[in-house]
């Protein structure tokens, strides 16, 4: 089983960069590949204080350095959750009737809490 490390989809089969998940519609080795700064300005909208929020870690790593995976997952996630979680492509995965329960259940095989998740994700900029 391989799961998706933003939304816990389970792909059945193995994926590798470029394959986006049908789900949360992140593609790997692209979507998940930032600097610092490109987090800044893409999910705090420049704010530090969201970010150090957000990430503490990040403190004191410079602004054009690229950031960790699982901390860019995160704002991912984040993002997706604030946007409530929505299955990018139901209709071509066979999913008719998805809701904010599924994606709670499906988070919890990542071992992510959607209640625990959401005053993070409405921190995050909107579109």
């Amino acid at each position: 089983m391989t799961l998706c490390y933003i939304c816990g989809w389970n792909f059945k089969e193995y994926y590798s960069g470029g394959d986006i998940c049908p789900c949360c519609g992140s593609e790997y080795d692209f979507d998940d590949c930032l600097e610092k700064e490109e987090i800044l300005e893409k999910y705090c909208g420049n704010d530090r204080e969201k970010l150090h929020i957000m990430a503490p870690e990040l403190d004191d790593v410079k602004d054009e350095k690229n950031v960790a995976c699982d901390i860019v997952w995160r704002f991912i996630r984040l993002k997706w959750v604030k946007k409530g979680c929505p299955f990018k492509w139901a209709k071509e995965e066979g999913i008719e009737h998805w809701t904010i329960q599924d994606a709670k259940k499906q988070l919890k095989t990542i071992r992510y809490d959607y209640d625990t998740l959401l005053p993070l994700a409405n921190k995050i900029i909107s579109d």
